[in-house]
């Protein structure tokens, strides 16, 4: 009896085991996948002191700052041919006492603007200072504008008010930024 149960057994799973499911592996899936690299890439660093928006020779606030750098690599052959989106980040801590308009504009080499993006900086405090973080997502059509940039502007903009920055203005206004560039190869 034990030697007909074993061997019954044997019989179902080894039919089990012959007719069970199994799919097949199509292997030209493979060119189907593309590979996505990503590159991150500092723009701009800036840590400016309250005392910068005061002019030197009149003691009176500076209404606008600007600082300019180049992105020479933005418009190469290969970012332009590779490039699918584009993600900007901005960092901005504001330990000074007022708000602050920021214009990041990306120009070429004729300062034409090709893609600007503006943020608002909250008033802070030295001991408390307001922290705005924005993103930008770049995809076409702008994308294509975009890839032309050489420079990056940023221009610093103080909105006019009954109490300016003066000499004994303490706190400073720091802004970080990257960029990240999504690739289809």
């Amino acid at each position: 009896m034990k030697k007909i149960i074993a061997y019954l057994s044997f019989i179902f799973i080894s039919i089990g085991l012959l007719t069970s499911c199994v799919s097949d592996v199509d292997f030209d899936q493979t060119e189907n996948i593309l590979p996505t690299p990503v590159f991150e890439a500092n723009l701009i660093f800036s840590n400016i002191e309250a005392t910068r928006f005061i002019d030197d020779a009149t003691q009176q606030e500076v209404a606008v700052i600007t600082d300019t750098t180049r992105l020479e690599y933005i418009n190469s052959d290969f970012f332009v041919d590779q490039i699918a989106k584009t993600e900007l980040s901005f960092r901005l801590t504001n330990s000074i006492n007022r708000n602050f308009n920021i214009d990041f504009m990306f120009v070429n080499d004729n300062n034409e603007p090709r893609y600007v993006a503006q943020v608002d900086v909250l008033a802070g405090q030295p001991n408390n200072p307001s922290l705005i973080i924005s993103n930008f997502l770049i995809e076409e059509p702008e994308l294509s504008l975009f890839e032309e940039s050489t420079k990056l502007i940023y221009k610093i903009t103080l909105p006019p008010t009954t109490s300016p920055i003066d000499t004994s203005q303490s706190g400073f206004l720091k802004l970080e930024s990257k960029s990240t560039f999504y690739f289809e190869l």
